[in-house]
């Protein structure tokens, strides 16, 4: 088994004691101690974004997350979605419909790069039964890839590395086969970048018979109704669906995708035609925001965070957002040795995990009480 990062690169084989210790947990067959270190170490894989590669086939590498289990607050293996099925007789084949056995609803899936998107019907098929999801998708898998998931005080990225981050992402990536992404990907929606777009669509010959089609990549103020307000209050046609990150609105910023391509054969005029939302913590740190409610407690932790770092307590805050079940968690870490979850919403997604390394602010007196429990956690015996 191996140890892998979300772009999906191999960082080390697991020791042949990790082996054994994350088997026994997948079979639960481990108790007791073993049960305690397991749930230790795979915490630290959580809190480092990290996953699973199976090695239990030679043609493709089944992938697995760790993620809380809301039933019994415990840690749990699950498979990715839209990876490969174990062998028949792995220890992690039963994990593989999991999901679908408790009735969760199905997580989105993880884009694997060098595999085309086809976020895009053309205009002689019918939409693929994905295609209402993939550009969420691919929106969040490059904000994950990119690393926009994680604040830390020492990796503080300018706005600019940020955007930068995800053309890099996006370079791994092709719309269609030998179409690469980034190639027709502007990062500014605005009227200049739009026909800068446009004509690098109009004159190409790569897309063959498939639909001519870019993406639109910006942080925009809102999306009302079936109009894009970006942050100079300029306002652009949306001529299709409006993807929304857990399924409800909230207030801007939010980093958009949109997918910009004629709306009829024939036609030379290019259009928005879906474009997808992940809310963000503001224009120049776009750590994503799960519901309105955190903006504020969510603000404070990063100060808390830097503060931290300030006394020589280094700490990292991350939010998983793709193939999670638990959309409105944190992970804050620190050396590999303390790890925390926590929920800044009164009212969590699913059922609670109960387990001594989550914390619910609700749960607190006032957010400066959360805000010292937080911090005596990770500077405990270090300063």
């Amino acid at each position: 088994m191996r140890l892998l990062d979300h772009n999906g690169a191999i960082l080390r084989s697991l020791t042949p004691a990790e082996q054994a210790m994350v088997e026994a947990f997948a079979l639960g067959q481990a108790q007791g101690r073993e049960l305690l270190q397991a749930n230790r170490w795979l915490m630290g894989v959580r809190a480092e974004g990290q996953w699973l590669g199976c090695e239990c086939r030679t043609d493709s590498m089944p992938v697995l997350n760790v993620t809380l289990n809301g039933h019994t607050g415990t840690l749990s293996l699950h498979s990715n979605p839209g990876t490969a099925e174990h062998a028949p007789r792995c220890p992690f084949a039963q994990h593989a419909s999991d999901n679908a056995e408790h009735g969760t609803p199905k997580a989105l899936a993880w884009r694997a790069p060098d595999v085309p998107l086809r976020l895009l019907a053309d205009f002689n098929a019918a939409p693929a039964s994905h295609e209402r999801d993939g550009l969420l998708e691919v929106l969040l898998t490059w904000l994950e890839a990119a690393g926009l998931n994680v604040y830390s005080h020492a990796g503080k990225p300018s706005l600019g590395e940020q955007f930068g981050r995800l053309r890099q992402v996006a370079a791994r990536y092709p719309l269609v086969e030998r179409v690469p992404a980034a190639h027709y990907l502007e990062t500014r929606l605005d009227m200049k970048h739009m026909m800068m777009l446009k004509s690098r669509l109009a004159s190409s010959t790569a897309f063959g018979r498939h639909r001519r089609h870019g993406l639109l990549l910006d942080c925009v103020s809102d999306v009302r109704g079936r109009k894009v307000f970006t942050t100079t209050d300029k306002r652009f046609d949306l001529q299709g669906h409006h993807l929304l990150w857990g399924g409800a609105r909230a207030s801007g910023p939010l980093l958009a995708m949109a997918l910009y391509s004629p709306a009829q054969p024939g036609s030379h005029f290019y259009e928005l035609i879906h474009a997808a939302t992940v809310p963000v913590l503001s224009r120049q740190l776009m750590f994503p925001v799960f519901r309105d409610e955190e903006r504020e407690p969510l603000q404070a932790l990063v100060r808390l965070v830097d503060w931290m770092a300030g006394k020589g307590v280094a700490v990292t805050l991350r939010r998983p957002v793709v193939g999670g079940q638990h959309m409105d968690e944190l992970l804050l870490s620190a050396n590999g040795d303390r790890v925390l979850s926590v929920s800044l919403t009164g009212q969590p997604r699913g059922p609670e995990p109960k387990s001594d390394t989550f914390k619910r602010l609700a749960d607190f007196k006032s957010p400066e009480t959360f805000n010292k429990y937080v911090a005596g956690f990770f500077m405990r015996g270090r300063t």
